[in-house]
């Protein structure tokens, strides 16, 4: 039998980021900060958060930083 997958507890700002993302991924991370319109503070704990959780990561390529749903 697989184990169940438990939902994962995010933040206001954590699901904010996250529907950003559903409809638009991958999207430049300085976009995506604006978009979300959080502090420099804030955005450094939800993207954090949700790169931690295995939910988005961050992205470098030749053309910029980049983030995606995983």
């Amino acid at each position: 039998m697989k184990p169940e997958k438990k939902a994962v507890a995010m933040s206001e700002e954590e699901k904010a980021v996250f529907n950003i993302l559903k409809s638009n991924t991958p999207i430049p991370l300085n976009e995506l900060k604006t978009q979300s319109g959080l502090s420099n503070k804030k955005w450094d704990k939800t993207i954090k958060g949700l790169t931690k959780n295995n939910l988005a990561a961050v992205n470098k390529t030749d053309d910029g930083l980049f983030v995606e749903l995983i």
